[in-house]
């Protein structure tokens, strides 16, 4: 079940949407279960990564409400939309821009700045304070939200993107020699074309 890329308007529209979203984080929750069991415990890794699955999936407990309830509010909602539709689609960086887009927001990043005090750095966030991500005040949320970035990582592992112009080629390795390497894979494009022509 593909996601569609607009929050609708009417309410049944948005029924199906919280279950093709509620469907789509149980599936690959459900994998990432899969992939943990099938991972052997005994180093202290393993059990980190163990604890991380399970932690996710208690911090997603309150989205799923949220999905049963049919209530999400919209700023939240579109971005989700937009993170799991690129997803779906293994266009994992646009799904993690989406992700940074919904949590830190668009707000500038201050370099050079000169007030650096205690007492000028709070003026200084009061004024850009309707340009960073609010959703990330909220603890639940903020949970959450880690949650389905931990789920996008794994996503990405499980089902990696496919590249539709080097799908009839085998990607280049670093063992041979460089004269073993396509040219596409040691220049760019403009300077393989140069040289060809010569």
């Amino acid at each position: 079940m593909k996601v569609d890329g607009t929050v609708p308007k009417d309410k049944e529209g948005k029924r199906w949407l919280f279950r093709q979203l509620a469907s789509y984080f149980t599936m690959v929750l459900t994998e990432y279960e899969k992939a943990m069991e099938q991972e052997r415990r005994d180093t202290t890794a393993s059990k980190t990564a163990y604890s991380a699955m399970v932690q996710s999936r208690e911090n997603l407990k309150p989205l799923f409400r949220k999905f049963e309830k049919y209530d999400l509010d919209d700023d939240l909602l579109a971005p989700i939309i937009e993170i799991v539709q690129a997803a779906q689609e293994r266009r994992y960086v646009d799904a993690n821009d989406g992700y940074l887009r919904l949590s830190i927001g668009k707000a500038a990043w201050p370099i050079g700045v000169t007030m650096v005090g205690i007492h000028e750095r709070s003026a200084r966030e009061k004024l850009h304070d309707g340009e960073r991500g609010h959703v990330m005040g909220d603890e639940v949320t903020r949970k959450y939200l880690q949650s389905i970035k931990r789920l996008l990582t794994f996503a990405q592992v499980r089902w990696p993107p496919t590249d539709s112009r080097n799908a009839n080629r085998a990607p280049p390795t670093l063992q041979g020699s460089v004269g073993d390497m396509p040219p596409s894979f040691l220049y760019p494009a403009s300077l393989t074309v140069f040289m060809a022509s010569k």
